[in-house]
């Protein structure tokens, strides 16, 4: 992400390319981390799109809405991959799932462990969703699309959406509900 960015800050001369994409490169960085839940799989994502939508600048500039299209576009391109890779017999092992959930560190130290707490325990909750219930809550509740945007986006109807994403609050709800205590797994002697 760091050389993207990079390439959009340092070049003097910016394209057209640059001027209608920099002003999204962030938003579509965090949808694609929440997507992949991997840096490195976020980064390529971006970076697959751009090169994608690079010689197509032209076709770029007469879209109305670019920051939905884009989204649209990013989140299409995910499913792809998934199928792909679901075809391919070699997958990545890794499955690294960290919520990026930002922690003012000037505060207390109770209060910091006290978020960090909370941040495993929503980590945990929304692990225990399936990639439906997980995207809609990860596109809605954090990236705030509206239920009519993310039907757009995910090609999916409006209702079916509001189930997801009711389903998966209760589920997180109740995830949360139980106490830190049992969650803790102990490994008896």
């Amino acid at each position: 992400m760091a050389k993207l960015l990079n390439f959009f800050s340092n070049n003097q001369n910016p394209g057209e390319f640059e001027v209608l994409i920099k002003p999204h490169i962030g938003h579509l960085y965090r949808v694609a981390y929440r997507l992949t839940r991997q840096a490195e799989a976020a980064e390529d994502l971006l970076q697959d799109l751009m090169l994608h939508f690079y010689p197509k600048c032209h076709e770029l500039k007469q879209i109305e809405n670019l920051k939905p299209w884009l989204t649209r576009s990013l989140y299409n391109r995910f499913i792809d991959n998934i199928r792909k890779n679901k075809r391919n017999p070699v997958t990545d092992a890794e499955n690294d799932s960290v919520l990026a959930v930002v922690i003012d560190y000037a505060e207390a130290p109770e209060r910091e462990t006290e978020q960090e707490l909370m941040q495993q325990r929503l980590s945990q909750a929304l692990e225990q969703l399936n990639e439906d219930q997980r995207r809609v809550v990860m596109l809605h509740d954090m990236e705030g699309y509206t239920l009519t945007e993310l039907a757009e986006v995910m090609s999916t109807p409006v209702g079916t959406l509001k189930s997801r994403l009711h389903r998966a609050r209760s589920r997180i709800r109740e995830a949360l509900s139980v106490e830190p205590s049992e969650l803790i797994i102990r490994i008896k002697d």
